[in-house]
């Protein structure tokens, strides 16, 4: 699975498990294993996002969050 090489996770870790197996739910995991499958799901959106974006956005796109280094806002002022 590319997320979990991505990820940097050893494929034999449970979060890594359990979605090739049965649903993962998070409130079953421990501690250390949120921490994981919560780097198992950013890696997975990094590529789904890569993905849509060779896909749907090669050409240019409106999509506001593809903008946001075009735009030069670095976020809210600071107060």
């Amino acid at each position: 699975m590319e997320a979990t090489a991505r990820s940097g996770l050893r494929p034999t870790y449970t979060p890594t498990v359990m979605p090739t197996r049965c649903r993962l739910n998070m409130a079953e995991l421990p501690s250390y294993d949120r921490a994981r499958a919560f780097r198992l799901l950013v890696a997975l959106f990094a590529i789904a996002d890569t993905r849509r974006r060779e896909r749907y956005c090669v050409g240019g796109c409106s999509h506001e969050w593809h903008q946001l280094a075009a735009c030069g806002d670095a976020g809210p002022a600071p107060t």
